[in-house]
């Protein structure tokens, strides 16, 4: 039961898997999924290469130029709500190894219910595009088990964050002893 216990709070490796999660989504949401929604000028051209190798390989369409205007109001999402979440999300989880009297962010409050609102509102983006992939005529079942691979996490982790807020008082999974002592 430790183990669910702790997949139930941002603990041991659920705690290491968010904070990976987060942190390699920085990079994604900057410099491959902003190609959606920022001019694909802004963007140096062997970036743009990558994003454009990558939808013909895998046959990802919502990724190609030019992108779909419903696509691009997701990654605009994205782009402004979900970006400065991941940095204040990987700042939390980084600073749960100090010692409680210096932590700034607690996993009550505030934090925790922007973690039920990122979840949410990100598991909502993912159902159209989802719906998208498995219904797309031009791929098959093999490219979109691939594509499934690519997007799914993205509806996994934000899901699982939920759960986890809602279940617990601290999302860290501090109890009430190791409060009293901030």
């Amino acid at each position: 039961t430790l183990g669910i216990i702790t997949m139930l709070t941002l603990q041991g490796n659920t705690r290491i898997a968010f904070l990976l999660f987060f942190s390699s989504h920085i990079p994604i949401t900057l410099l491959v999924d902003g190609q959606a929604f920022f001019r694909r000028s802004f963007y140096p051209q062997a970036l743009q290469d990558v994003v454009d190798w990558y939808a013909v390989t895998f046959k990802d369409t919502l990724m190609e130029h030019p992108v779909e205007p419903w696509f691009s109001s997701l990654v605009s999402i994205e782009v402004i709500f979900q970006l400065p979440f991941f940095f204040l999300a990987v700042y939390a989880i980084l600073q749960q190894s100090n010692p409680p009297q210096k932590r700034i962010i607690r996993g009550d409050g505030p934090f925790k219910s922007l973690c039920i609102i990122y979840g949410s509102s990100t598991a909502t983006t993912l159902v159209p595009i989802l719906q998208f992939i498995l219904t797309n005529e031009e791929t098959n079942m093999s490219e979109k088990g691939i594509l499934l691979g690519f997007y799914l996490p993205y509806l996994i982790f934000p899901l699982w964050l939920v759960i986890i807020a809602v279940s617990n008082e601290d999302v860290f999974g501090r109890d009430e002893a190791s409060k009293k002592e901030q």
